[in-house]
């Protein structure tokens, strides 16, 4: 072979440098085409929010492959598997756990995968021991703390119950207060179903005195109090107004108990009493009737016209009005009785 002229020899260097490059760039491209694990790991994230589970499931199955050590992969692949497989689910969790040093974040995510399969298979003794590992490195874990007074309340652990209410009324102040009362509702019951009768009273006290009052709490007072007549239509009427949906069956017990004592000039007190707080198609109803009873047409009048003015719309308000036009006393009574139908579909301002 000959020696190459000088402008062939720099054809052919230039030559080689363009192809080096070129596979230079063709292979760096393919890298790039290749995602890394960090990338495969936001793919499968992607895929499982767009509901495709299945492609999210091989992209972590080839991570997995690739680095058992990815403990991100394991709970994910974990939380997908769960749907269809629980006990699988299980066991991958369980052996993120048992993992050699891993993080306390990972541990604490671990923790709460398994409390999630084990509270889907129903198995609510170890989902519970999860629970409070789950709480063992991270206290306030509201999650947790929730799904425990869960189990409590559904296992009537009613002071275990409480006491879960509690931390999670310090750990989030939006908490609702709800539940507080409810809990002490419970357990008082708890208590009287022993004939402790002195507990049973202290904690009904606690449930009324509550932020936000559970409601069965009053009725439950009302009925212990009841020798003391005064006290137990206390209770009656904030029970009415607690839960106005149930506001007839407190009125409905506090007339029986002052008509057994005769105290009939009570009643109408009471309706004036309600209507004094705002509108109430009942009590308007009820004081109605007793003023008719009494033959007072023009108060009886004057009642419903006051209130015509704003709450013209009223259904009940132009019943009573009709009402008040006829001396019928048996058309009166069904127009009553319509009327007490009626007023259950309103709503009460």
């Amino acid at each position: 072979m000959g020696i190459l002229p000088l402008d062939s020899l720099n054809i052919f260097l230039l030559s080689i440098v363009v192809l080096i490059i070129i596979f230079s760039v063709i292979v760096s491209n393919r890298k790039k085409n290749k995602p890394s694990d960090p990338e495969a790991f936001n793919e499968a994230l992607r895929a499982l929010v767009e509901g495709k589970n299945d492609k999210a499931y091989l992209l972590l199955r080839e991570i997995i492959a690739k680095d058992s050590s990815n403990v991100d992969a394991f709970l994910l692949l974990g939380d997908i598997v769960r749907e269809k497989d629980v006990e699988q689910a299980i066991k991958i969790h369980q052996s993120v756990i048992l993992r050699p040093k891993i993080s306390k974040k990972h541990k604490t995510e671990a923790h709460i995968a398994l409390s999630k399969d084990l509270l889907k298979n129903r198995n609510f003794v170890r989902a519970e021991i999860e629970l409070k590992n789950v709480l063992q490195t991270e206290k306030n874990n509201k999650w947790a703390l929730e799904k425990l007074k869960d189990i409590s309340t559904e296992n009537k652990n009613w002071k275990d119950a409480l006491h879960y209410e509690k931390l999670l009324m310090k750990t989030d102040s939006e908490h609702k207060k709800n539940d507080e009362s409810m809990l002490n509702f419970y357990i008082a019951m708890d208590y009287k179903s022993k004939d402790n009768i002195k507990n049973y009273k202290y904690y009904l006290e606690k449930s009324v005195a509550c932020e936000k009052i559970y409601p069965d709490s009053l009725v439950e007072l009302a009925e212990h109090n009841s020798e003391n007549i005064d006290l137990s239509i206390t209770y009656l009427k904030m029970y009415a107004k607690n839960k106005p949906i149930d506001r007839i069956y407190a009125y409905n017990k506090i007339e029986n108990l002052l008509f057994d004592n005769k105290r009939f000039n009570d009643v109408e007190f009471l309706y004036q009493e309600s209507l004094n707080d705002g509108f109430d198609g009942y009590a308007l109803n009820r004081l109605v009737d007793i003023l008719l009873e009494k033959g007072e047409i023009e108060e009886s009048k004057d009642l419903v016209d006051k209130f015509m003015k704003s709450q013209h719309n009223c259904h009940s308000i132009r019943l009573n009005k009709l009402k008040i036009e006829t001396s019928d006393f048996e058309l009166r009574k069904s127009i009553s009785t319509l009327c007490n139908e009626m007023i259950k579909d309103e709503i009460i301002q």
